[in-house]
C-alpha cells in the first residue's frame, strides 16, 4: 500500500463522518433511510402476497384440472370398454341366432365382465320386435312377448343398415336399476346381424336379427369414478350430463336434479349466474378449463362461499347423437387464502420486530463507535496482509482446480450471460474434437449441434433469472454420431468482491454422456412393448384361425365339384390362395407371440450365413447391389436353430436390398466379441427415419407400399433371436442431398459353450 493511500485510509478511520459537527445528522439520515426501506419492504410484501394469492390459486386450479382430466379419461375408458364388450357380444353366433342352449351362458359371461362397470341388465330384442330376451344383475332370465308399440326408440335406428357396427347411447333418465331401486338409467344399443358362422349355421345369412342392449346405472358409474376425488382438505367432484342433470354430487339430494334449477331452489338468495354460464356455455359444449364461482353451501355449511373450479369433458362416443358429460372438481378459495394470510401476518410481525430491533441497534451503535474505530485500523492492516497472501495462493489453487476439472468424467463448461463459451475441460475436447481457438467466445449452440438450440438458450436465460439449477436431457449430433447428454445449468455466485464477474463465467454447464443408458432404456421399452404386442397377436391369431380353416375347408369342397379350367374353378383357386396367405400370416403371428424358450441346439453360423448368401447372390446381382463380406473361418458354434437363423439373415438382407432401389453396397461382417458372435449387416440405402426406429420390430409395421410387405419379417426375426438368447440392434442415418444414408443391423448370438 503506497503512503498517500495509507494516510487517506488512516484519516477516514479516525473520523469516519468527516467532521465533529455532522455525525448526529448523518445518523438520523441513516435511520430515515432504513425506516423507508422497511416501509417499502412492507408495501412490496403486500403486493407480493396478492401476487402469491393469484399464482397459488392458479396452481391449485391446475391441480384440480388434472384431477378432472383423469376422472374424465377414466369414464371415457369405461365407455370404450362397454362399447367394445357390446360389439363383441353382438358378434357371437349364440346371440345372432338366439341359440336355445348357449345364448343364456353367453349373456351370463358378458354380464359378469361388465358388472363392475354398473351394467345391471342385458337385453336382446328379436329382429321382428316380438320377443325380448333379458338377463338381469341376479342372472335371472326372462323371455317376454313385446308389442310393436312398446319397442324402444332406438329399435328403428338399429334396423337402419347404415348403423351397422355402431353403438346408440340414450339420454340418462330416471328409472329402476338393480334391486328395484330408483336410479339414473342409460342404455347402449347396437344392431345384431347374422354374420358369424358356427356348426349349426356354416353359411351366415347376413340378415338383421335384433338389437342388443346394455342397461347401466349411470349414477353408480359416475359415483365410482369421482367420489374418491379430494381436492385440498374439503374439495370434491361432481358430474353432469349434456342436459345439465347431476349424475353424482356430494349432496345426495342433487343427484338426478337439474343443476340450473336445484341450486336456486336450495339457496334463492344467491345468484348462480356465473356457474350456470360455465356449465351451459363451456362445460356442456365439450370444453375444459378452470374458473371460480359463488356457491351457497359447502359440505353441509349453508352460506355464501367462493369456490375454485376446474372441469373436463367426457365424450361418450355415441353414433346417434352428441353425448357429453362433464366432470368438475371444486374447492373453497378460502383454503388457499387462509394459507397465504397466515404467511403474510407472520411476515408482517417479523418485519415489525426487525424494525424495532434495528432502531435500538442504531442508538447503541453510537456508544460503541469510538471503540469500533480504534480496532478498525488494525483489522484493515490484517486484511491487507491476508489479501496479499490470498493473491499469492490463488495462482496455485487455480492450477489445482483446473487439474481436477480436466480429470472429471463429466463435461464441464463455463458460459457467460449470452451463452458464449469462456472455459471448458478436457472431456469437452475429447467429445467435440475441437480446440480452444475454435470454441472460446462462440455460443455453445454454435459449438455443439443440439436438437433444440432454443431450449438451451432458454435454459441459460432462465437460470440467471430464477437463480436455481435447471436440468434437461438433450440429443446432440457430433459428425455422424448421435449422443444423449444429461445437462445441468447452475448460476455461478462470486463471494469475493475483488473478482470481476464480467471477466469470469456466469453459468456453469455440467453434462454427462447418457447415450448407453438411453439405448438400454430404449431396448427395455421395446422388449416390454413387444411382449404386450405378442400377447395381443396370439389372441388375434387364434381368433382368426377358425374362420380361415372354415374358408379353406369349404373352398376345397367346392373345388372338387368344379371342372378345372372353368371360371368358377379359377375363382375358387384365387380364394384358396388368399386363404393360404392369411394362414401363413397367422402362423407368423403365432411364431412371434409364442413364449420363447431357450434354444438348446447349436449352429455353425458361418455355414448358415453362407447358405443364405448363395440363395440371394442372383438377386443381389440383378438389383445392382455390391456385396462385401468379412466372415472369418472357424467361427465358434452359436446357440440357435440353423433354419431359424437362416430365416433371420434372409429377412435382414431382403430389407437391405429393398432400401437400395437404385443399387448400392451391402457389407456383412462377422466376429466374436466376448461371449457373443456378432454379425453386422450394413447397407447404403435410404436409412430409417428417427421416429420409425422404435417401431421397426412391431408386428405389421412397414414402410413399404401396400402389397409389398406384411410388416412381420423383423418382428419374427426378433423373436427367433431372443429365443436363442441373443439380441438385434440397429442404427441408421437417413440419406440427404449431400450424403448417402446407411443402416446397420447387428445380430448378437451367444456362443455355445458346450459345443
Amino acid at each position: 500500500m503506497n503512503p498517500p493511500a495509507e494516510k487517506e485510509l488512516r484519516s477516514a478511520v479516525a473520523d469516519p463522518f468527516g467532521g465533529s459537527g455532522r455525525p448526529r445528522l448523518q445518523l438520523w439520515v441513516v435511520v430515515l433511510v432504513i425506516v423507508s426501506l422497511l416501509l417499502g419492504a412492507i408495501v412490496i410484501g403486500v403486493l407480493s402476497a396478492r401476487e402469491m394469492k393469484s399464482r397459488i390459486s392458479e396452481d391449485f386450479n391446475a391441480q384440480q384440472l388434472s384431477l378432472a382430466r383423469h376422472a374424465a379419461s377414466t369414464l371415457e375408458h369405461y365407455f370404450r370398454t362397454l362399447k367394445s364388450e357390446l360389439l363383441t357380444l353382438s358378434l357371437s353366433p349364440s346371440i345372432q341366432y338366439v341359440e336355445t342352449v348357449s345364448w343364456k351362458n353367453r349373456m351370463k359371461i358378458s354380464l359378469s365382465t361388465v358388472r363392475d362397470l354398473s351394467v345391471f341388465r342385458i337385453t336382446l330384442i328379436s329382429g321382428d320386435g316380438r320377443r325380448t330376451f333379458v338377463m338381469n344383475a341376479n342372472q335371472a332370465v326372462f323371455i317376454e312377448e313385446t308389442a310393436r308399440t312398446a319397442l324402444p326408440p332406438y329399435f328403428d335406428w338399429c334396423r337402419d343398415p347404415a348403423n351397422k357396427n355402431q353403438v346408440y347411447a340414450s339420454e340418462v333418465k330416471q328409472g329402476i336399476v338393480e334391486n328395484s331401486e330408483d336410479g339414473l338409467v342409460m342404455e347402449l344399443a347396437t344392431p345384431v346381424y347374422q354374420i358369424s358362422p358356427d356348426e349349426a349355421h356354416p353359411v351366415p345369412t347376413q340378415r338383421f336379427s335384433g338389437v342388443l342392449v346394455f342397461s347401466l346405472d349411470a349414477g353408480s358409474l359416475a359415483e365410482k369414478v369421482v367420489s374418491p376425488i379430494r381436492s385440498g382438505k374439503t374439495g370434491y367432484a361432481w358430474v353432469i350430463d349434456q342436459g345439465g342433470t347431476f349424475l353424482y354430487h356430494l349432496e345426495g339430494k342433487f343427484v338426478g336434479e337439474n343443476a340450473f334449477e336445484i341450486r336456486q331452489v336450495a339457496e334463492p338468495r344467491i345468484s348462480f349466474k356465473k356457474i350456470n354460464f360455465l356449465q351451459k356455455e363451456i362445460m356442456l359444449q365439450g370444453k375444459e378449463g378452470s374458473s371460480r364461482y359463488t356457491s351457497g353451501w359447502h359440505r353441509g355449511d349453508i352460506g355464501r362461499t367462493e369456490k375454485l373450479i376446474a372441469f373436463s369433458p367426457v365424450h361418450l362416443g355415441a353414433a346417434n347423437a352428441r353425448r357429453i358429460w362433464s366432470v368438475a372438481v371444486a374447492a373453497p378459495i378460502s383454503e388457499v387464502q387462509d394459507v397465504i394470510q397466515g404467511v403474510y401476518l407472520r411476515q408482517a410481525m417479523i418485519q415489525g420486530v426487525f424494525t424495532v430491533a434495528v432502531l435500538i441497534m442504531l442508538f447503541f451503535l453510537r456508544s460503541y463507535e469510538m471503540q469500533w474505530v480504534g480496532s478498525l485500523e488494525w483489522e484493515v492492516q490484517k486484511k491487507t496482509r491476508d489479501l496479499q497472501e490470498y493473491a499469492r495462493r490463488l495462482g496455485d489453487s487455480e492450477a489445482r482446480y483446473r487439474s481436477l476439472v480436466d480429470s472429471a468424467d463429466d463435461l464441464i463448461c463455463g458460459l457467460d450471460r449470452n451463452g458464449r463459451v469462456m472455459t471448458f475441460n478436457e472431456q469437452w475436447v475429447r467429445l467435440t474434437s475441437r480446440g480452444s481457438e475454435d470454441v472460446i467466445g462462440k455460443r455453445i449452440v454454435d459449438v455443439v449441434a443440439f436438437q433444440d438450440p432454443n431450449e438451451i438458450l432458454s435454459a441459460v436465460e432462465g437460470v440467471q433469472k430464477k437463480a436455481r439449477p435447471i436440468s434437461m436431457e438433450e440429443r446432440i449430433e457430433i459428425g455422424d454420431r448421435v449422443r444423449w447428454l444429461d445437462i445441468k445449468f447452475n448460476r455461478v455466485v462470486y463471494t469475493d468482491s475483488m473478482i470481476a464477474e464480467t471477466e469470469n463465467p456466469s453459468i456453469l454447464m455440467i453434462a454427462r454422456d447418457i447415450t448407453e443408458h438411453k439405448q438400454v432404456e430404449s431396448q427395455l421399452f421395446n422388449a416390454q412393448k413387444l411382449a404386450a404386442l405378442g400377447e395381443l397377436s396370439a389372441g388375434v391369431a387364434h381368433e382368426i384361425n377358425n374362420p380361415i380353416a372354415v374358408i379353406l375347408g369349404f373352398t376345397e369342397m367346392l373345388l372338387d365339384k368344379e371342372a378345372e379350367g372353368s371360371k368358377q374353378h379359377e375363382i375358387l383357386k384365387a380364394i384358396e390362395r388368399q386363404g393360404e396367405n392369411c394362414k401363413r400370416i397367422v402362423e407368423n403371428l403365432l411364431t412371434f407371440a409364442r413364449v420363447p424358450q431357450q434354444d438348446t441346439t447349436s449352429t455353425d453360423v458361418g455355414v448358415a450365413l453362407q447358405k443364405v448368401l448363395d440363395v440371394v447372390a442372383n438377386t443381389l446381382l440383378t438389383r445392382k447391389v455390391e456385396l462385401k463380406t468379412d466372415i472369418p473361418e472357424h467361427l465358434p458354434q452359436v446357440v440357435g436353430n440353423a433354419a431359424e437363423l437362416e430365416q433371420v439373415f434372409l429377412n435382414i438382407i431382403n430389407n437391405a436390398v429393398a432400401a437400395m432401389e437404385n443399387g448400392g453396397r451391402l457389407n456383412i461382417k462377422a466376429q466374436r466379441h466376448e461371449q457373443y458372435v456378432t454379425i453386422d449387416f450394413t447397407d447404403t440405402g435410404t436409412g430409417i427415419a428417427p421416429e420409425n426406429l422404435e417401431k421397426i420390430f412391431e408386428p405389421f409395421f412397414t414402410t413399404k407400399k401396400v402389397g409389398e410387405g406384411t410388416g412381420l419379417g423383423l418382428s419374427v426375426s426378433y423373436g427367433l433371436v431372443k429365443k436363442a438368447g441373443g439380441d438385434i440392434r440397429v442404427s441408421s442415418r437417413q440419406a440427404t442431398e449431400d450424403k448417402t444414408g446407411d443402416t446397420c443391423f447387428s445380430v448378437l448370438l451367444p456362443v455355445c459353450e458346450k459345443c
